[in-house]
């Protein structure tokens, strides 16, 4: 069950500091914990605060998506280190704040009341223009916590009056079978908006329309007469006092309230998402609640063209296959971290905004089709489970209980080779229960023995999000072998705060090694592959890792004694042992060449 957390937030920095209020629950339900606390004003954080972002990011001049102004010469390596320096001081002020006496009680029942592998959408609600403007993914509570981004709202709403339909009648989206996306690609001079669209084009189960540069009668009739799940805009905009203005081409721009009739329509007739890739979006954002849009993506501050587009890239690609709509904004958001030395503060730019009485849009294509008719599944489960009908079974015993009785009838099936046996009744597992997350693992295992890599990818991906730590050390190694080093790195992570068991815990240590080893970072790849072993002395893996690591290193006779017990254990079981004891041939070979020496693999020394 998803847990939401408020964080209610009245008054404001400099001066009054804030009364806070904490509510922890259940998605859906009345919250369990209801505290208040209180932060102190700070005039030293609000100084910081304009400071970094008026004085020192907006000076960098890095091709903003916003509306072109002329550009002062100055040293730009010098200003984005000067920026970076203000960044980090912003971080201690607000850590600090943060860290007050007062509010330690909400910390303190925010880290009793969650656990690390808890589903956590947090809400930060406030009036306070500057609230949204704080770093707060920063906050070391949320570096515990895996599977929980931020979004902010306004603490006044109201509720959005559902349409009721007569029994003869069904909402248009209910019908469809892929998302529907309104892309608007506005005025684009010095930005390049063509990579936007090609990001738009590639997404899976997805019918995507462009207006390019369009008038503005033209975008008001498109939302009147369609009906969309995601209206996306690239292009210029910035905010005017409490507004957001949008350029639609070089004579015509626009405010959020001059289509608010228009998007009115468009949330009426399903709109869950708008994403403004574009720049100063929080004053776009504030008139979210007039009208009761679901949910915005905006940036903080002007965002470089480049940064804008790889968020978008990462966004769509996490959110397209199945992910979480806050868990896809934040791997894509921490994604950034990759390009801030040429961009700093990347990750700090791209903000979520949420109605508080909506939930999350989720891509689900699956969801989208017709479902497969119950025939086939009632065929199998009768062969599996001796004739009884699959509806009075998972009466009985309940959708996951029944799933999980037939998962190891799969993996039965599939000890004793009858792949097709095995394949049938893990579809069928997952069909009976799409969140079994160990069935998902072995789909996505028998895949990756088939070499159908793709399969693989999306079924670890799915066991993952689930919470399924050796779903992470999987597909970690499958982006260590597609030379995605940082990806991997993040996602072993993820999966060591989750895993509870010493071999799980031994394979993420393993992959985070030879993901630094990869990377050329001996010191912390061999922290981690000693980890390993002392996790599981008996999987060589651990040890033909820091047998390389030994011989990049020059230390030949610790990688002699390594190397020995790296074949001593190697198994056929594990295709893995196969690919390092090749590797390592592959190497002695290699070097038998360049020596003249005589230095066997297979014979000890």
């Amino acid at each position: 069950m998803r847990k939401l957390v408020v964080l209610k937030l009245d008054g404001d920095i400099e001066c009054q500091g804030f009364r806070a209020t904490l509510e922890i629950g259940e998605e859906g339900k009345r919250p369990d914990v209801a505290i208040e606390a209180t932060l102190p004003p700070d005039l030293t954080l609000g100084n910081s605060l304009r400071e970094h972002w008026l004085e020192r990011y907006r000076k960098i001049g890095i091709s903003p998506r916003i509306k072109p102004k002329r550009i002062i010469n100055y040293n730009r390596r010098e200003w984005i280190q000067e920026c970076k320096r203000s960044g980090e001081k912003l971080q201690i002020y607000f850590s600090k704040w943060l860290n007050a006496e007062d509010f330690s009680p909400i910390e303190k029942r925010l880290r009793s009341e969650l656990n690390r592998g808890d589903n956590i959408r947090f809400h930060i609600q406030t009036r306070n223009v500057d609230i949204p403007k704080l770093p707060w993914h920063l906050w070391d509570l949320f570096k515990y916590y895996a599977h929980t981004e931020i979004a902010f709202s306004s603490p006044e709403f109201e509720r959005r009056t559902k349409i009721k339909l007569n029994r003869c009648s069904q909402p248009a989206q209910s019908f469809r079978q892929t998302l529907k996306i309104l892309a608007i690609l506005g005025h684009s001079e010095g930005i390049n908006v063509e990579s936007d669209r090609r990001i738009l084009e590639s997404l899976p189960n997805a019918e995507t329309a462009f207006l390019v540069e369009p008038e503005r009668k033209q975008i008001n009739d498109t939302l009147w007469e369609q009906s969309w799940d995601i209206i996306f805009f690239a292009g210029h905009s910035q905010t005017e006092g409490e507004k957001g203005r949008i350029y639609l081409n070089d004579r015509d721009s626009l405010t959020i309230d001059e289509l608010w009739f228009a998007l009115r329509k468009a949330v009426n007739r399903g709109l869950k998402l708008a994403l403004f890739n574009s720049c100063d979006g929080l004053g776009l954002a504030r008139q979210l609640d007039d009208l009761y849009i679901p949910q915005m993506i905006v940036m903080r501050e002007s965002v470089p063209d480049r940064v804008a587009q790889e968020f978008l890239k990462y966004f769509l690609e996490a959110f397209s296959r199945g992910q979480s709509f806050y868990l896809s904004v934040r791997e894509a958001r921490e994604r950034l971290q990759g390009i801030e030395n040429e961009f700093p503060c990347a990750s700090w730019l791209p903000t979520i905004y949420q109605h508080p009485d909506e939930t999350p849009l989720n891509w689900q294509p699956d969801n989208l089709k017709k479902r497969p008719s119950i025939s086939p599944q009632i065929k199998v489960a009768s062969v599996a489970l001796s004739l009884l009908s699959l509806s009075t079974i998972a009466g009985y015993l309940g959708a996951p209980q029944l799933s999980k009785i037939i998962n190891n009838r799969a993996f039965k099936h599939y000890q004793e080779k009858a792949w097709r046996a095995a394949h049938e009744n893990w579809n069928l597992a997952v069909a009976i229960d799409p969140n079994n997350a160990v069935a998902l693992y072995n789909q996505a295992d028998r895949c990756e023995d088939a070499n159908d890599l793709s399969c693989a990818r999306e079924k670890y991906q799915r066991a993952a999000q689930l919470g399924m730590a050796a779903a992470h050390s999987r597909l970690g190694q499958m982006y260590i072998r597609e030379e995605k080093y940082d990806d991997a790195i993040f996602l072993l992570r993820q999966g060591l705060a989750l895993a509870k068991i010493d071999p799980v815990k031994s394979s993420l240590e393993k992959n985070l090694g030879w993901a630094q080893l990869k990377q050329g970072r001996y010191k912390e790849a061999e922290k981690h592959l000693q980890k390993a072993i002392v996790l599981d002395s008996d999987r060589a893996a651990g040890y033909c890792l820091l047998a390389e690591l030994k011989n990049r290193l020059g230390k030949h006779h610790e990688f002699l004694s390594l190397w020995e017990i790296c074949q001593d254990l190697a198994s056929s079981k594990y295709p893995e042992d196969d690919l390092f004891l090749g590797i390592y041939r592959s190497q002695f070979n290699s070097e038998n060449k360049k020596t003249g020496s005589n230095l066997d693999p297979d014979i000890e020394h």
